[in-house]
Formats: C-alpha cells, sequence, structure tokens
C-alpha cells in the first residue's frame, strides 16, 4: 500500500537539496513544453510562495506550486491564488497523486490564502486532471507582463471557487508573470 505524505512549505523554507529535487522533477515535466509550444517559448515564470509536495517513502514524488496575486478579470480587480508547476515524477505518474495533491491543496488555499479563487494554466491534455478536482475553465487565453511588455499564453485558464464569490467575466490580465 502507497503511503502518501503531503507537505506545505514557504518557499524560503526548502532547503538545497529539496529545492533541486523539486527543479529536477520540473526539468522532467516541463523540458519539452518551450520547444513544443510556441507560446510558451522565452516565458519567465514567478516563483512560488508555498509549494505543496507529496512524498513516498520520504521519497518526493509530486509537487505544485501556489502564490499570491492581485489580477484583472475586466475592470475588476481579483485577488486569486496561483497555482503552477503541477508536476509528477514520471516513475509515479498515472497513480493519482497529482489529484490527491490538488484536494489537499483545496483545503489548504481556503485556510492559508482566504482568497476566493484558485486560478491556474494548463495544457487541454491535462485540463480532465482539473476539472475532476473541481477546477473550471474560464478562458482560452490570458495577458500577462514580462520585461515590460505585454503578452498573451493562448491556453486553458481554470478556477477553483475557493468562496462563494463568482467568477467574473472578463480578458484576464496577470499583471506581471505567469506561474
Amino acid at each position: 500500500m502507497m503511503v502518501v505524505q503531503i507537505k506545505f512549505l514557504k518557499g524560503k523554507e526548502i532547503l538545497p537539496e529539496l529545492d533541486r529535487k523539486i527543479e529536477e522533477i520540473d526539468q522532467l515535466a516541463f523540458a519539452d513544453e518551450d520547444r513544443d509550444d510556441p507560446d510558451l517559448k522565452g516565458i519567465e515564470w514567478s516563483a512560488s510562495q508555498w509549494m505543496a509536495l507529496a512524498f513516498i517513502n520520504n521519497q518526493l514524488v509530486s509537487q505544485l506550486g501556489m502564490l499570491k496575486r492581485e489580477i484583472l478579470v475586466g475592470k475588476s480587480v481579483i485577488p486569486v491564488v496561483g497555482v503552477g508547476g503541477v508536476a509528477t515524477h514520471p516513475q509515479w505518474q498515472k497513480r493519482g497523486l497529482a489529484s490527491q495533491l490538488l484536494k489537499a491543496s483545496e483545503s489548504f488555499m481556503r485556510d492559508q490564502f482566504k482568497l476566493p479563487f484558485g486560478l491556474l494554466v494548463c495544457a487541454g491534455e491535462t485540463q480532465p486532471l482539473y476539472a475532476g478536482c473541481g477546477w473550471q475553465p474560464v478562458a482560452q487565453s490570458l495577458k500577462f507582463i514580462q520585461e515590460g511588455q505585454r503578452r498573451t499564453i493562448n491556453t486553458v485558464v481554470m478556477v477553483l471557487l475557493l468562496s462563494t464569490q463568482p467568477w467574473p467575466p472578463g480578458e484576464i490580465d496577470l499583471c506581471g508573470l505567469p506561474w
């Protein structure tokens, strides 16, 4: 039986050895994305304020990052928990670990951040994973700012409702780097 231990750590609490393991999983999970998707080429990504980490037998197997950001949706300023870098080590994929991590992170986001929404971007092929964890698609693109230039990512944008507040209509602008 697989016993999964989930930890939530502030970015500054992550020691160098664990940071290397996180980076290794990122490289395994996302190395080909820049090459395969021209919209992602050359994007600088925001650093996470918090990490949700799943361990089996003290081995890091799955992860996701979170940060707090105020974004624009239409003309409304909306506070969100940005979720990014959701990845599972290839040796541990297809076992429901990312789903477990996403579900555990939902209550953490409600308690820690106390914001009305989680927001993430994902490839179309991973949309069912997030939908199965309660995330809803709200757009097919969003805007962000990098090096003083406004750019657009054409990708699935999904929201997790963390309160009773409905998601507003309108174009999404991250008002900074994507996550």
